[in-house]
């Protein structure tokens, strides 16, 4: 670590312990240390409470609105689950709508919209734990019925459960 970034590193050091009151600057922060010290930032993201994927999100939210003309506030009330699902997207000229439909939908709404999916409005949640083997069958089950393979997750895995479900009992 050299002398002009080690204060730096610090103060995002210290942000990652106030994460959810400001990710903003943090993600600021990170941004500018993966810029000027790419050391000092895998230093960071192998931090349990920040972690590689989290960084990584920050990042793509600070470069994509960390220029634009949006009053902080306003994306802190987002969140950053929000603004990650939106950050590749955001453009200058959809800028404002894509925050007007943010404002009013769930991250997984917008996961959906991302994807070309329909949005699921008033929906139920379930959380389903299964074994390995499990989770492989249903896996296998939503990707063959029209899931799509998102990170670790799915986008549309709804709609190839029940397509799926109509099939076996059909």
């Amino acid at each position: 670590m050299n002398d002009k970034t080690e204060p730096l590193f610090f103060e995002t050091l210290m942000l990652i312990a106030k994460f959810n009151d400001r990710f903003l600057e943090l993600a600021s922060l990170l941004r500018q240390v993966q810029e000027k010290s790419p050391q000092n930032f895998k230093t960071l993201i192998s931090i349990p409470q920040l972690g590689r994927r989290k960084a990584y999100y920050l990042v793509s939210i600070d470069k994509a609105f960390g220029d634009k003309n949006v009053p902080p506030e306003r994306l802190r009330k987002l969140g950053w689950t929000k603004l990650a699902a939106l950050a590749p997207h955001i453009t200058k000229d959809n800028l404002e709508d894509t925050l007007l439909f943010a404002e009013q939908h769930t991250v997984r709404n917008i996961d959906a919209v991302v994807h070309g999916l329909e949005p699921i409005l008033d929906g139920r949640t379930v959380v389903l734990t299964f074994t390995a083997e499990q989770f492989e069958a249903y896996s296998d089950a939503i990707l063959a019925n029209g899931a799509i393979k998102n990170g670790k997750g799915f986008a549309g895995a709804e709609a190839a459960l029940i397509a799926a479900l109509g099939k076996s009992s059909g």
